[in-house]
């Protein structure tokens, strides 16, 4: 079995280590693939992925690195313009869901399930049988 890990954070965001020694550890836990998925609104999308992009060339030879973002707290509406940026630039996209214990905006799950540039749903809280019946039919990994 390969390990792998498409949903971590770094001090970019809400983590605690640097993105170098996050995948350093990861390597050294032997693990296959990784992604980091730092938080991102419109505000620092273009920090994040700079700063994640610059890393992929360190580590090409001891790990599959993907940099990604975690689309958090934005209108719905910002949802499928951020994604594409972020697609357009190779990454992993992640989107946090509604849940009951995080203020995040009404229809992110829906918007999240229906965008074709969104990887993953996580924390989709009380998503509906609709939202996971269109997350199926797009390919969207619900991470729960």
């Amino acid at each position: 079995m390969k390990l792998t890990d498409f949903h971590t954070h770094t001090f970019l965001s809400e983590g605690v280590l640097p993105p170098a020694e996050q995948i350093r550890r990861f390597i050294v836990n032997g693990f296959y693939a990784m992604a980091i998925t730092d938080y991102v609104d419109s505000s620092n999308i273009d920090f994040i992925l700079n700063s994640l992009i610059s890393l992929q060339e360190d580590f090409q030879d001891e790990i599959i690195f993907i940099p990604g973002v975690e689309i958090t707290h934005v209108p719905p509406y910002r949802i499928p313009i951020l994604a594409k940026k972020a697609k357009d630039r190779n990454c992993l996209v992640v989107v946090h869901g509604e849940t009951i214990v995080e203020p995040v905006v009404e229809g992110t799950n829906l918007t999240a399930v229906s965008c074709p540039d969104v990887d993953i749903l996580a924390h989709p809280g009380n998503i509906s049988f609709e939202e996971a019946e269109t997350a199926k039919k797009n390919d969207v990994f619900l991470e729960i």
